[in-house]
C-alpha cells in the first residue's frame, strides 16, 4: 500500500540508485536495505553493485545469492535492560 508499489523494477532501481548517489555526493556511505524476496523480485540488483546491501532475512542462514555487507537475521532478539524485542545484525563491512 505504498506510493511506489506500482513502479516497475527499472524505475524502482533508478530511484534507489539516485538516492544512493545523492547520499554519497553528500559525503556519506549509501546502501540499500531490503528483504531477500524484495531484492530478488523488485530491483535489478546488478545495477546497484557499487552500493552496500543490508539484507533482512530472518533465518539461521542467509540464502540470498547477491553480495551484502550486513545481514539482519532476527527481529526477536533480547538484550538485558531493554524491555522490547530488538533486531540483531551481522556486519561484514570493513569500517
Amino acid at each position: 500500500n505504498g506510493r511506489a508499489d506500482g513502479l516497475d523494477k527499472e524505475t524502482r532501481t533508478a530511484v534507489c540508485k539516485a538516492f544512493c548517489e545523492t547520499i554519497e555526493n553528500s559525503g556519506f556511505t549509501a546502501g540499500v536495505y531490503a528483504s531477500k524476496s524484495w531484492l530478488d523480485n523488485n530491483l535489478n540488483t546488478d545495477e546497484l553493485d557499487g552500493y552496500t546491501t543490508w539484507l533482512a532475512q530472518y533465518s539461521s542462514k542467509a540464502t540470498y545469492d547477491g553480495d551484502y555487507g550486513m545481514w539482519q537475521y532476527t527481529s526477536a532478539g533480547t538484550i538485558d535492560g531493554i524491555n522490547t524485542l530488538v533486531d540483531f545484525n551481522a556486519s561484514y563491512m570493513d569500517y
